[in-house]
This record gives structure tokens, sequence and C-alpha cells, in this order.
């Protein structure tokens, strides 16, 4: 539990505190205000769908407070793996944002599937892994739920739920506050918020926030220019009865990071053949983006034997032009028997983005459009029994048109996506005897998901791709053509036929060479549905040994649908399913002085979903970014977070988590093209049949037995606070450190891809006001400028594209309230 605030000492409050106010949550019921008390304060919030004390919550959950938020410069969600240790996430291309939650995640980054961590923004579940920017201002709290959300929250998720909660308008209080900054890079921020009461059963909250920020790069990517607003009205037209609408918007301009080339791995060869892989470092800065003149000048010299030639390069721009916006209504009703609560909602997304990475440039244009409505009960039975009952339903549509350029292919891919889901969930808490609760919830989901679309690969050859080696010195890369009739017009001015039939496997008599180029045509065209129905379902058990320490157990189902990929003989894929197993306890100790809460657990994740580069089983293959259910995990580990209120100015913690993972089962093909594949897993040579009875030559590779992706065993968070009395000011000193041990973000295991372990520290400080009314806090992040390795791709040249956290970053922000 991160909880960074307290009620009874006014210096623990960190000046970025100043951004929000502290309204309490108003989902279902709405509790009285916590009395004033001594020691380390409560956080309420609402991971049950109820409003209560995180303390009294029997679910292993992650509090991040706005000062925290502010503090890190958590601008898009990516940014929270900042914070919390559970968490890793990190951006996919353009505005996606892959997470993993203890090892358990999904890196698809396109519109086919569903994530594996549901994020909700405002009580409404985004579908899109694309639309989680634009959201962190003006928040009251933010929470990582860690394990399976299968009764209450969204859609089903395997990993876990982030739910995003703005500050909500307040009834008769004229209130505001504002925060700009000023950081290297020219990082400019700004957020304020302005509470208007009307009347008095009305207020009106609005609030916005801008980011920009220049290059991360040399390239010139990765730089931001985004910016968004909230409006909100309230009214409480009678003592039972209150409504809230509210309406968003966010534009994300800027670029992604292109990424920077690791290293370059090259096949060696011994008197026998094949000797195996070298890696060689390229030595480049982290910041040396793949557009830079270095970074090109060696991409140019590597020799691309499909082509027959060197003289690659990445001239791709890559850039974010996409807007967001969304309304919800959210209605609670309270009558002696229960509350009722209706929260509807629409969301859209328009958006056009490029990034680089292993291509020379990937694009999409897409069209989201979501409608969601969720109903709920919450009642009791006397003092014993505590209900809810409820019903969401979610209609999802996706239209979009993409191209991957990478050098030596590329698909032009226009499809469309539907998705219907319905569910019904409920819990129900029984007291039998003072101090024991009993916890019983469930859900039944329907998931009805269409998918249609065409994608044609254009794959280049110079001549036969089978040694001995043909060269095409002159031969045109696939160009940077924004439509399919470009690229044909383009290779016939050069005279370059374009065909569905390999011409290397056809003899001269039928049109076939074993030397002139051609491009390959290979055309995906997939009409295919999904029904996935699951009940998932969750049981716990909490012992109260005292008003402030209790003992929890639970055990709990998660479910994450299938999906859809571009591969013929591949089109779906299954649901994978998740068991958790949690045993904890949540501790107050020495009137509220110091709060120890402790976590075990044990996940047991059937089915898993894995995305790769591979041959689909057409006839012939296609080289595609597919998806399918690999295999089977144990994870299981220890949370710890410890709290001390070390004098009344001195607030120290500590979060804590060791995490031991395997995969009892991780199996996956890779094309078979001549030369083995590029792993520490073993491998075999075998084939796979097509549909059409043609065989394909793969190689079968079995990772069985290692450590899960993004799961670090050792993950912790030290920090300190530090407040100093000045008489009618004070000087709040804030620093900590986070650290990450060493882990995998791919499947081949290389050692040279390993994510290594790392320190990342930061410290502020901050003068002002007794009441908080103005203050000026000057900052740094990540003292050591360690850019830890995120993930890394070896593209068709040999060089491995890689990505890596932010940098040092340093500066000041002044702001006030009133």
């Amino acid at each position: 539990m991160r909880m960074l605030v307290r009620y009874s000492v006014s210096g623990a409050a960190m000046a970025s505190a100043l951004l929000c106010s502290p309204a309490l949550a108003q989902s279902g019921e709405t509790p009285e205000e916590p009395t004033p008390q001594s020691g380390i304060g409560d956080i309420i919030v609402t991971a049950q769908r109820v409003a209560e004390n995180s303390q009294d919550t029997p679910l292993p959950i992650d509090v991040i407070q706005p000062e925290e938020l502010v503090q890190q410069n958590v601008l898009r969600a990516e940014d929270l793996s900042r914070i919390s240790p559970s968490l890793s996430a990190a951006s996919g291309g353009g505005p996606t944002t892959v997470f993993f939650v203890r090892g358990v995640g999904n890196s698809t980054v396109n519109a086919y599937s569903d994530p594996a961590i549901s994020f909700n923004y405002d009580g409404v579940y985004l579908g899109r892994p694309t639309s989680t920017s634009g959201v962190f201002y003006d928040l009251e709290r933010v929470e990582v739920l860690k394990g399976p959300q299968g009764t209450l929250y969204g859609r089903n998720a395997t990993a876990g739920a982030i739910n995003v909660i703005p500050n909500r308008p307040r009834l008769g209080e004229t209130s505001g506050n504002f925060t700009l900054g000023y950081g290297n890079y020219d990082w400019l921020t700004g957020q304020a918020a302005l509470n208007v009461p009307v009347g008095d059963h009305v207020a009106v909250r609005a609030a916005g926030s801008v980011a920009r920020r220049n290059a991360f790069q040399s390239d010139g990517t990765g730089n931001q220019k985004e910016y968004g607003g909230r409006l909100q009205v309230y009214g409480e037209p009678t003592a039972d009865l209150d409504l809230r609408v509210a309406f968003d918007f966010a534009h994300q301009g800027g670029a992604g990071s292109s990424g920077f080339y690791l290293g370059a791995v090259n096949p060696t060869f011994g008197p026998t053949g094949f000797a195996g892989y070298d890696f060689v470092p390229t030595g480049f800065p982290v910041d040396q983006g793949l557009l830079d003149p270095a970074s090109n000048a060696l991409l140019a010299q590597r020799f691309i034997p499909q082509l027959g030639r060197a003289g690659a390069v990445v001239d791709g721009q890559p850039f974010n032009n996409n807007d967001y916006w969304g309304i919800t209504a959210e209605l609670n009703y309270n009558t002696e028997a229960g509350t009722l609560t209706v929260q509807p909602a629409y969301r859209e997304a328009s958006l056009e983005y490029a990034f680089n990475g292993v291509f020379r440039q990937g694009y999409t244009q897409e069209e989201d459009r979501q409608t969601s409505m969720e109903v709920r009960w919450a009642g009791d039975l006397g003092d014993s029994v505590d209900y809810l009952i409820g019903g969401m339903y979610f209609d999802e549509s996706i239209s979009a048109n993409a191209r991957y350029n990478q050098q030596t292919l590329s698909p032009y891919q226009d499809f469309s996506s539907q998705t219907e889901s319905w569910a019904g969930f409920g819990k129900v808490t029984v007291r039998p005897v003072e101090g024991l609760s009993l916890t019983a919830a469930g859900r039944y989901t329907s998931d009805k998901k269409d998918f249609a679309g065409t994608s044609n690969v254009y794959i280049l050859f110079c001549g036969n791709p089978a040694p001995p080696q043909d060269f095409c010195p002159n031969l045109p890369f696939v160009p940077l053509a924004s439509t399919e009739e470009e690229l044909q017009a383009f290779y016939a001015a050069n005279g370059i036929p374009i065909t569905p039939v390999p011409l290397f496997v056809l003899p001269p008599f039928a049109g076939g060479s074993q030397t002139a180029p051609f491009v390959l045509r290979s055309p995906i065209v997939i009409d295919s549905g999904l029904d996935n129905n699951k009940f998932t379902y969750r049981l716990a058990a909490q012992y109260d040994l005292s008003r402030r320490n209790m003992v929890y157990a639970s055990f709990e189902t998660g479910y994450h649908a299938g999906g859809f990929s571009f591969a013929r003989g591949a089109e779906t894929y299954e649901p994978e399913t998740i068991k958790a197993y949690t045993i904890g306890s949540k501790n107050r100790f020495f009137d509220n002085i110091l709060q120890v809460n402790v976590e075990a657990f044990l996940w047991k994740y059937k089915n898993q979903q894995f995305s790769q580069f591979g041959y689909d089983l057409g006839d012939p293959p296609s080289t595609v970014f597919l998806t399918r259910n690999i295999g089977n995990s144990t994870i299981k580990g220890v949370d710890l977070d410890v709290e001390l209120l070390a004098t009344e100015n001195t607030l120290l913690s500590a979060n804590i988590q060791y995490l031991d993972t395997e995969y009892d089962s991780f199996v996956y093909f890779a094309p078979n093209q001549g030369l083995p594949p590029n792993t520490s897993c073993p491998f075999a040579p075998t084939t796979q049949t097509t549909p059409g009875g043609s065989t394909i030559n793969v190689f079968r590779i079995d990772c069985s037995g290692n450590t899960a992706f993004n799961s670090p065993k050792w993950s912790f968070n030290l920090n300190g606070q530090q407040t100093i009395p000045l008489g009618d000011h004070k000087a709040v000193v804030q620093g900590g450190t986070r650290y990450r041990s060493s882990s995998f973000s791919t499947a081949d295991y290389l050692p040279y891809l390993r994510s290594e372990a790392a320190f990342v520290s930061y410290a502020s400080l901050t003068l002002a006001k007794e009441d908080d009314s103005l203050f000026v806090t000057f900052y740094v992040n990540n003292i050591e400028d360690n850019q830890r390795l995120i993930t890394g791709t070896t593209n068709s040249a040999g060089l491995i594209s890689a990505s890596a956290e932010q940098p040092r970053t340093y500066g000041i922000r002044v702001g006030g309230k009133f």
C-alpha cells in the first residue's frame, strides 16, 4: 500500500498535493469524511465498487497518491511503472502501452485483441491500449490492482486493473489550484483546476493539463506535445439522489522514441558450416536515435541476404496525431433498501501515428468507438450481510488501415472489428461472528467478437534466397509508399514483376527465374468471429484481529478473451485463464505510527497468449505478426509494504516485491530459412501442415523452465520525507530510490537483451507556506541517469533495435491553491 499523506501533521503534505482536493469517491455509496487522527491517515478506495478504507480491503492493491504522480512526472500510463513495484509498462509504438503485472500481460499493441490489464478511467473501462494517455491530472488517486479481475471491474483481465480516479466536484466550495513546471529538455508542464458552486445543490469542476518537451533522442524523436481537459457537473437535487456528468478530451502530438541500435548479430561459419551467432555491440549511446546519421551509416553497411545488397536506411518519420474524447454520467440513488448506481459512457478516439523500431516506418490510421453501460445495486441484510449485484454492457467498433515497412517486406492492412460483451456480476459478504467476514463474488461474461479485413503482404526478393547468394546491388528497397497502388507503380517503373507465386520455385519455361528480382504479393483475407463465455469467481475470508489489524485469504479466477491475427490458418487464438491464491495481513501499530502490510501469492497461468513475428499457414507462407496460445506458467512471491512515521515530521516507506516465476511450458515456432534461430532456448527443425495440405519448414523452440517476461525477481521502492517547520513557512525534503533486478522481455532469452539490474533515485526540495497556499519545488529524477533496457528486436539487417527508460530529468515547479 502506498500512502504518503497523513492528516495530523501539515508538513507531511507534499507541495504538489496542492493539485487536488481530498474528495471522496462517489461510487455506490459515499462514506463520511474520516475523523482527524494522529499518525498515518486513512485512504478511501473503491477497488470493490464501494467506498472503503484501503486497510480494510482484502485485496492486493497499490494506491498511488497525486503528489507521487507529480513528483515522477507521470503523464502517460507507462510512467506508472516508476512508482508501482509490481507494474511493468512501456510504450509499444505510437500511443500504445504494454502492461505486465508480476510477469502476466501481453505485448499485442494492435487493434486485434484486448489488453490483459483492465484500464479504467473514471469508472469506465477503456478497450484500447492506445487510449490510456491524457488523463493524469487533477486526480484523487490511482489504484493498481494486482491479480485477476474476474468479478467486479470492467472487462475481465488476467493480470490486474489500473483505476484512474479524478477529483469530483464539491458542493458549496469555491476553490482552485495550479502548478507550472519547467525542466531540462525544455520540459514545460502545467495543470490547473477550478471548483465553483452553482447554488446549494450543484457544483462545477474544470481541469486541464499541458505538457511539451523536446526530444530525448538525437534524431528529434521522443518529444512530447500533449494537452487535455475535463469538465464535470455534479448535483444533489435531493438528499438521496446525486448525478454527475463528465466530459473530457485530450490530444497527443509529438513522437515516440525511434529507439537505438544496441548491437549487431552476425552468423559465423567454420570448417563444418554454421558455427553460431556473434554479438557485436555498437557502443552507441541510448539517445542516438535510429534516424541519426551515424545510426543510418551503420545500417547502410549491413548486407541483407534476401535483397542481395546493402544500403538500407531508416527515414520514415515517427509522429503522433491522436485525439480522444468521452462523456460519462453517474447516478446514485439511495434508498432504505440499498443504493442504485447507473453509469453510461461513450468514448471515441481518432488516431494517426507512425513509429520505427524494427521498421523503416510503421503507420496506423484508426477510428475507435465504444459504448458502455454499468448498473449496480449495493445493499445489506441487517448488520451481518452486505451484497452487490450488477450488470455491464460493452460495445466497441474499430476501423483501421495500417502498413509496416520493413525494408524487405511491407503489409498493407485494411480491417474492422466489432466486440459486444455482456456481463452479470455479484458479491456477497457475510459476517457470521464478530471480526470474521466471508466473501463470495462471481461474474458471467459473454464476449462476441468479429473481425474482417485484408492484409496484402509485399515481399521483395533478389532471385533465389537460398545459397549460392544472389546479388542485386541496384535493387530498390521497399519504398515508403502510402498505398499499394503507389508501391505497384514504383516497381512497374523499375521493371520488377509483382507476382502471387514465388518465381524461384518455377522453372524458366514456366516464367520462373533463379536470379531476377521480383516482389511476391501474398494476400491474407480474414473474416472470422469468436464467441467466448466464461464464469469467473472470487472467494475470500477476512478476520479482524483488532480495529487496526486483520488477516485475509482469497482465491480468484481470471479470464482474458481470445482474439485475432492476420495469419492464414491461425486467424484466431483462445482465451487465457489464471487462478490466484493469496494470503495477507494489513496492520497498524503504535497508535498509527507504523503500518505493515504483507501479501503472499501463487498464480497458475494457463493457455498464455504470446505474440511474435513468424510464419502463418498460407500457401506459400508469409511472415506476419501473430498471437498464439503457447503454454502455462507458475508465478509466486511476496509483497511487503511498510510505512513509519518516525517523528512528527518524518515519514519513511518501503515497498518490496519478491517474485519467482517459471514457464511450465512455453513452446513456439520460428521460420526455418536456412540458419538456426538465434535463441538460448533448445530448438529443433520440424514442419507444420497448412490447411491446404502443404508443409512448412519451421523450428520448434522450447523455452520451458525460463522465467516469465518482465518479471524481475526483486523490486523495491524506498522513500523518505522530512518536513522542517519555518514559522509561517516550511521546507519539505523528499528522496528515494527504486530498484529492479534483471529480467527478460523477449522470448529468445539472449544475455545481451537482458534488462540489467539498476537503481533509479530521485530527490526534491519544496518551500511552501504553512497553509500550502503557495509552493516552489526543485527536483531531480533518475539521479544516476540509469536507462534500463526495455526491449530489443532484430531487424532484417541483423541489427538489434532497442528502447530504454527515460534519462535524468530535473527542473522546478511552482504552484498554489485558494
